[in-house]
């Protein structure tokens, strides 16, 4: 063999053991490896960032029913810190029953409220099942007189007396019983001045029989459009109310508040979720009126309502 041959064979040996020795190399690089480094190259980026996934959805003790209307944007109630001091409303619903009770009731439900219905027996009568519906759900059915013709219904203190007595049979026939304690409410209120001329006499003759009348001290002005001056839409002019008025109590958390609605109103049913959730962040307690203090009043002169 000669020199040049005995060269290139040499070199051809350096470069396999050079080979070998790269080889040998990246196998110990490969096998000391972690797991997750090893996987890593091979896992595709499947989910986003904690920093930018979609918030899971809290579960909260004030869901709104979601088959409701929500209060117009431009009328979201500002937040409101628990009192200290619990408090306590008396809802009210007036002129029915009608096709929007049971809806009203499924949204009480919703909010484990309660409330009066101070319903028309004429109304009654026709829709016999809503007014069943307001008592087998735990609420209160409660008189607002048989035709709410107000002059029938103030045609003399007779008059008014005998509306309370069709309102009453109106009553055992939907429900099959009268409450304990009925409550009874003037259309219009007791201070009405189509009431002027005999209402002095219709509360001697109620409280005699063991009756109580409830006015309101608060409402949405459902049936008031004559204050919607600035021609707002039902929905924001009747939650517009709602806060204007709830404002009053504030700073009295010792006085019961007894809320007007009219369930045969439309708007009122779309905006009461949103109060129903308001008035829970407030700390109110929903009560019915046949529990008002009144009911435990000897003398008519200490009654709340005028």
């Amino acid at each position: 063999m000669n020199q040049n041959e005995s060269e290139q064979k040499n070199r051809a040996l350096k470069l396999l053991l050079l080979g070998v020795w790269v080889l040998y190399a990246l196998l110990v690089f490969l096998n000391n490896r972690t797991p997750d480094d090893r996987s890593a190259a091979n896992v595709q980026e499947d989910s986003a960032p904690v920093s930018e996934a979609v918030p899971e959805t809290q579960p909260s003790d004030l869901t709104q029913p979601a088959d409701t209307a929500q209060m117009p944007e431009s009328e979201t109630l500002p937040t409101v810190t628990q009192p200290l001091v619990p408090r306590d409303i008396y809802l009210s619903f007036d002129d029915g029953p009608c096709e929007n009770t049971s809806r009203v009731l499924d949204i009480l439900d919703s909010y484990n409220a309660k409330a009066t219905f101070f319903t028309v027996g004429f109304f009654v009568d026709r829709y016999p099942d809503y007014a069943a519906e307001i008592v087998n759900r735990g609420n209160l059915i409660a008189c607002h007189s048989y035709t709410h013709d107000v002059t029938k219904c103030y045609a003399s203190a007779d008059a008014f007396m005998n509306e309370l007595v069709q309102w009453r049979q109106a009553v055992t026939n939907a429900c099959g019983y009268l409450p304990d304690r009925v409550c009874v409410r003037f259309p219009g209120g007791s201070m009405s001045k189509y009431a002027a001329d005999c209402s002095a006499e219709i509360k001697d003759r109620l409280f005699a029989n063991g009756y109580r009348w409830f006015n309101w001290n608060a409402g949405d002005n459902d049936k008031w459009q004559k204050g919607n001056t600035e021609n707002l839409p039902d929905e924001e002019y009747f939650m517009r109310s709602y806060r204007e008025c709830m404002k009053w109590f504030d700073d009295d958390p010792e006085t019961p508040v007894v809320f007007l609605f009219h369930d045969t109103e439309e708007g009122t049913v779309h905006i009461l979720p949103a109060v129903l959730s308001d008035l829970v962040a407030r700390g109110y307690r929903f009560k019915l009126l046949n529990t008002h203090p009144d009911w435990d009043v000897t003398d008519m002169s200490a009654l709340t309502a005028p």
